[in-house]
This record gives C-alpha cells, sequence and structure tokens, in this order.
C-alpha cells in the first residue's frame, strides 16, 4: 500500500476477532519480536485515538466497529460508549508527526464505508515502542487483534 495509508504493513493479516473474545489490550504484528530493533526506516509506533461525538445507538456503534475493523484488521483494540469510542493499534511511520496524521483520518477515511458515526477525535497519544516498554505496558501477539467492546 502506499506510505501514508493505514494498514500498509503487514498488521493486515492479522483476524479480526468477536466482540465477545477476551484479548489483551494491544496487539503487534505476528512476524515481529517487540525486543528487536526497530527498521529505521518506518518505526513501529503505538497509537490510542479517541473519537467523541453525539450519543448514537451502542447496537447500530458496534456493528460499525465491527465493520472498522474488517476493513482495518490492525486494529488491536477499539473501546466505546454512546458519545465516544477509543482505537489502539501499532502502525508503522517514518516520524511520530506521519504517525499522528494517520491516526487522526482514521475515523473520517472511514465514517462511509463503515457506516461509523460523525464523531471527531478528542484525544491522541503516539508513543514508540522503548516508550511502551518503560512504562512496562504488556506487548501481547495478535491473538489480541480486533477486540471490540464497550468502555
Amino acid at each position: 500500500m502506499a506510505r501514508g495509508t493505514p494498514g500498509r504493513r503487514h498488521l493486515d493479516a492479522v483476524p479480526a476477532r468477536g466482540p465477545d473474545d477476551a484479548a489483551p489490550a494491544d496487539a503487534v504484528p505476528e512476524d515481529a519480536d517487540p525486543d528487536a530493533p526497530e527498521d529505521p526506516a518506518y518505526p513501529l509506533w503505538h497509537l490510542t485515538v479517541t473519537f467523541a461525538g453525539p450519543p448514537t445507538d451502542l447496537e447500530q456503534l458496534a456493528a460499525s466497529l465491527r465493520t472498522l475493523v474488517e476493513e482495518q484488521p490492525f486494529l488491536a483494540t477499539v473501546r466505546y460508549a454512546a458519545d465516544r469510542a477509543e482505537v489502539s493499534y501499532w502502525d508503522e511511520a517514518e516520524d511520530i508527526d506521519d504517525a499522528a496524521a494517520l491516526g487522526l483520518r482514521l475515523w473520517a477515511e472511514h465514517r462511509r464505508s463503515a457506516d461509523l458515526p460523525d464523531w471527531h477525535p478528542v484525544g491522541l497519544e503516539v508513543v514508540d515502542r522503548e516508550t511502551l516498554h518503560a512504562r512496562g505496558q504488556r506487548m501481547p501477539g495478535p491473538s489480541s487483534a480486533g477486540d471490540v467492546r464497550p468502555l
């Protein structure tokens, strides 16, 4: 896929999980060693983006978010409430600015195809693997990919 397009990395092969599957909060690529050095051309970033807006029907929102996960299977977790959704995933980008730009566009780029509500980003966190390690946060494997559940 072209640079600047979410899903261009090896996470595309990770299958989506259903809403009832319990899973850890984040996923890394199946073939990635979390302790291996990053490719200097495209470092791996962990993003958490929160989108919010007017309250919407929870059943419709859950269905839309599952569609989003089908369209972008690299998403690790999606948590939602009637007025917000939090999406966490790994992305490859040249730098933090590129990673942030991709995260901020994610919702708008899939609004029609996934039938997402007309919400906008209200929160963004982008950290590199080293920072996530320093926090002591776990980096589980791909079995958690596509976890969609209420906040």
